[in-house]
C-alpha cells in the first residue's frame, strides 16, 4: 500500500501498477518515463498539490524519492 499520494499519481501517469512504484523508481530505469511523460507528471503533481513548480524543481525530480524531497521542501503534506 502506498504511503503517500505520490505513488498512485506516478503509477497513473506512467501506466504502471501502484505496487511497481517505490522511492527508487527513477527516469533512468523506466522506459515510459521520457521527457513528455515527465511534463505530464509535473502537471499532475502541480494540479494535485495546488502548487507551481520552478524549473529547477522540475529538473531535480528524476525519481520518486526526488519528487517527495522537492514537495516536502515546499511544505507539501505527502
Amino acid at each position: 500500500m502506498p504511503d503517500s499520494k505520490i505513488e498512485p499519481l506516478v503509477a497513473n501517469v506512467l501506466c504502471l501498477s501502484v505496487g511497481a512504484v517505490n522511492e527508487t523508481l527513477a527516469m533512468a530505469n523506466v522506459e515510459a518515463w521520457d521527457s513528455l511523460k515527465h511534463m505530464e507528471l509535473i502537471v499532475a503533481l502541480e494540479s494535485a498539490f495546488e502548487i507551481e513548480l520552478t524549473f529547477d524543481e522540475i529538473v531535480a525530480m528524476r525519481s520518486v524519492q526526488d519528487i517527495k524531497r522537492v514537495l516536502t521542501g515546499r511544505g507539501v503534506q505527502i
